[in-house]
């Protein structure tokens, strides 16, 4: 079962506001990273993707366990967060997105948290299990499509220019399809030999222009990438 990036959002947002920063990143001003948006692809809408992963690659323990990334040991030793911030947080993420989509596995998990973590931000839920339309449970409302060609209409003909792109499986079907523009990947400093993986498999290479970087609290760092080579259909 892939996990939802979602887990991720506790993690990241975590102390984000509390720590006050000693110094930073030594880049030069000459390599100092451009991190002007992409263009607006011909498709209609562009996508963004926010997820955390060990250093050798899984986003959860092949329990589902995260309190690696949600409960990392206290470590002094670690470079400082960076004193002007280059990449979005969390918030400021979902605040540049009109809407996201995610799987049903990740619907799931995030209908079982005690608080709805998407705040009121317009959620689709990719799912052939569910009836397709308006479903809500707990008061949180969400929108069924039964394929990403679908979802891909309903993006385009009800102009919702940002999409984010979140769970395991989701993410690799939107990579598959050429379909992901934007992409911040945190790493946190440790290795865990085994578990869930951060994508699944591709047919090739999909490659992706760096755009900014910060080391952020207990030791992670946060990078955020462009695509390529992003496809229009």
């Amino acid at each position: 079962m892939a996990i939802p990036a979602v887990y991720l959002i506790i993690p990241i947002s975590y102390n984000i506001h509390t720590i006050t920063p000693t110094t930073s990143l030594n880049i030069a001003p000459s390599t100092q990273l451009n991190h002007s948006p992409p263009k607006m692809p011909r498709r209609g809408f562009k996508t963004r993707v926010f997820i955390a992963t060990s250093l050798d690659g899984y986003i959860a323990r092949e329990n589902n366990d995260v309190t690696w990334l949600t409960s990392p040991p206290k470590n002094t030793h670690h470079l400082p967060p960076t004193s002007s911030r280059r990449v979005d947080t969390v918030e400021q993420h979902i605040s540049r997105v009109d809407c996201m989509i995610m799987g049903r596995r990740t619907y799931d998990f995030c209908i079982s948290l005690p608080e709805w973590p998407y705040a009121k931000k317009r959620t689709f839920v990719l799912s052939r299990s569910m009836a397709p339309g308006v479903y809500v449970a707990k008061d949180i409302e969400v929108e069924v499509v039964r394929s990403l060609d679908e979802a891909k209409d309903v993006f385009e003909r009800e102009r919702l220019g940002c999409v984010y792109v979140d769970g395991g499986e989701v993410v690799t079907e939107f990579l598959r399809r050429g379909w992901v523009d934007e992409m911040i990947v945190t790493t946190a400093p440790v290795l865990l030999g085994n578990g869930i993986r951060l994508f699944g498999g591709l047919e090739g290479d999909v490659r992706f222009t760096l755009v900014g970087l910060d080391a952020i609290e207990e030791g992670m760092v946060s990078v955020h990438y462009t695509a390529v080579n992003a496809k229009d259909g």
